[in-house]
Order: C-alpha cells, then sequence, then structure tokens
C-alpha cells in the first residue's frame, strides 16, 4: 500500500552522519481539530524538512504548512487563515520500539515517530503537529466584539446598541422601596 506521506530513508539509514531535503504535498489527514474549528480533512499540507541520520535513527526537522479554518468564538463568521508550523521529531526503526532492545521508546511519547520498514511515516506528525497548533478561542479579528447576548445582532457591524436593563427579580422589593422614597 503506497502514501503520499511517506518517503523512503534506506539510503540514510545507511549512511550515519548524512542528510537530506524532503519536500512532500500531501492532503490533511482527519482528526485536526473538529467540526467547528482545524485543518478540513483533505485540505493541502505541505511540509519542508531536513533528514538526518543518526546512529539510533533519523532526526526530522522543519515546517508544516497548512491553512485552518471554521468560525469565530464570538461572532461565528467564518475564518480561514493560513497557519506554519515548526517540527523536531526523532524517528527510530521500527526494531528500537521492540521492549527488548536496550533503545525501546514508548509509542506515546511526544516527538518519537517510528519508521515504517525503509520509510518515514509523515501522517502522525502532521496530526499531531497541526492539532497542537490550534488554539482553544479563535478570532475573527482581535478586537471581536461578538453577538449581543439578547438579540443576536452582530456587536461589529451594529452602531450604538443597547436594551432596556431588565431588572433583577431579586431586587424587586428594592426597586419598590427606592420609588416610594423618591416620590
Amino acid at each position: 500500500m503506497k502514501s503520499g506521506y511517506r518517503v523512503p530513508v534506506a539510503g540514510l539509514l545507511r549512511e550515519t552522519g548524512s542528510r537530506e531535503k524532503v519536500e512532500l504535498e500531501v492532503k490533511a489527514p482527519d482528526g485536526i481539530g473538529d467540526s467547528f474549528y482545524g485543518v478540513k480533512e483533505g485540505s493541502p499540507v505541505r511540509v519542508e524538512a531536513v533528514l538526518s541520520s543518526l546512529r539510533s535513527g533519523i532526526e526530522a526537522k522543519g515546517k508544516i504548512f497548512a491553512t485552518e479554518e471554521g468560525k469565530c468564538s464570538r461572532c461565528l463568521k467564518d475564518i480561514k487563515r493560513p497557519v506554519e508550523v515548526e517540527f523536531s521529531a526523532f524517528m527510530p526503526p521500527q526494531k528500537a520500539m521492540d521492549e527488548d532492545s536496550p533503545m525501546s521508546y514508548e509509542m506515546d511519547e511526544d516527538g518519537i515517530y517510528p519508521l515504517k520498514g525503509d520509510f518515514a511515516d509523515f501522517e502522525g506528525l502532521i496530526r499531531d503537529e497541526l492539532t497542537l497548533q490550534l488554539s482553544m478561542i479563535r478570532l475573527c479579528r482581535p478586537d471581536c466584539k461578538g453577538l449581543c447576548q439578547k438579540c443576536g445582532v452582530d456587536l461589529n457591524e451594529a452602531g450604538p446598541h443597547s436594551h432596556e436593563r431588565d431588572l433583577d427579580p431579586r431586587f424587586e422589593k428594592l426597586a419598590e422601596l427606592k420609588e416610594r422614597m423618591t416620590k
């Protein structure tokens, strides 16, 4: 099975200390964000990396370029903006992942992506790095005012906007007292 996320590294593994520049143009894997905001599955992703051969595996350093899109957290307008993420990862041979090996690594260690035979697989790295880049609160602009809590009008586009203030039912008796005292 051929994957666009895989890069052959057999030559690098034979020569410790060698380097190779890699550029990938792939489609974004699923699971980067949610239905509200993220990098949509199938959208273009570009990876520029330098792979360096070490005795214990491959070191990958570079950048991932993608486009995140979704809705503003305050006013619900559509947002679409470019994302650039720097990464550094280690890719040990699969045999180093075995528990009997003196250099065994945990599969869930950050920045560890085991080689698949003679191939470096960038799918998990792309998903992890772009997911970590997503912020919890996304705004269409830094000073977004959001929507009115009463009527839902976009406060960024509305002119002066106000509503008659409702009296908190807990203060009704105080309001009655104030009214009697001012008469």
